[in-house]
């Protein structure tokens, strides 16, 4: 198997604090999220790994547009007509609002993800917000067409790169693990919002399961073949640590 090369492509930013990336944090310092997609790429195969919001949505939000997803694929020579598969590192509306882009794949979620965002508790407000109705709608409209992909726990999807339910952040919160010329990298997504996260042991305020959430700290670490292959969800220095094809597009290999 050709180690992977997996591409971090940032398509939006918004502009708020630390109270956002902390729980208790009272601070309030400025930061900045960034929000990206991922593709995971050799010689014989090409992975998406979620697929960010609309434009449309982004706006709705307050949130800062940077690239067409579309054209960051563009850019690596990715056409989505022609991607098969793509990972749902959870279902939150920056991770799961592109799917018409990709109208050929199937995509990968975990059981418990599915089951909470079509169950009882997820119209309630403090979950309800990190969701837009249309898109949960539309995966449930894939999974008639057998275009969702279950998983239960940790699975090789293919070689060189599988997944590991976590939870925490969300009920089927999954990270990434990816084969690459430098060792096992982990696309933590929202598992790890942010370096200072893991770094710190401290919990993003978005989350289901606060225990289950610090457990994943560890999982993310023990999974890495090195901690500088890991890679969070929404942190702008993903783009520092890692090295540029062009701006706010960077390559981890």
């Amino acid at each position: 198997m050709q180690p992977y090369r997996i591409y971090v492509m940032q398509y939006a930013r918004r502009q708020t604090n630390s109270g956002v990336f902390f729980l208790g944090d009272t601070h309030n310092t400025p930061m900045e999220m960034a929000y990206y997609m991922w593709a995971i790429r050799n010689e014989e195969r090409t992975v998406v790994v979620d697929l960010g919001f609309t434009r449309a949505v982004g706006e709705a939000r307050g949130r800062t547009w940077v690239a067409e997803p579309a054209a960051r694929l563009e850019t690596l020579g990715i056409d989505p007509k022609q991607v098969n598969d793509v990972i749902l590192t959870h279902m939150h509306y920056d991770h799961v609002g592109n799917y018409a882009l990709f109208p050929n794949a199937s995509f990968w979620v975990q059981d418990d993800e599915m089951a909470f965002w079509t169950g009882r508790h997820a119209a309630t407000e403090m979950f309800r917000h990190s969701m837009e109705v249309d898109d949960v709608v539309a995966l449930v409209r894939l999974n008639y067409d057998r275009r969702l992909r279950f998983v239960r726990g940790s699975q090789e999807l293919f070689p060189g790169i599988a997944v590991h339910r976590v939870g925490g952040h969300t009920a089927g919160m999954q990270i990434v693990t990816v084969a690459t010329a430098s060792g096992t990298a982990v696309l933590a997504s929202d598992a790890s919002h942010h370096y200072g996260n893991i770094e710190r042991r401290h919990v993003f305020p978005t989350l289901n399961n606060i225990p289950e959430m610090l457990d994943a700290f560890d999982t993310i670490e023990r999974c890495a073949g090195d901690k500088r292959l890991i890679v969070p969800g929404h942190d702008p220095d993903v783009l520092k640590r890692f090295p540029l094809v062009e701006e706010g597009l960077a390559v981890v290999e």
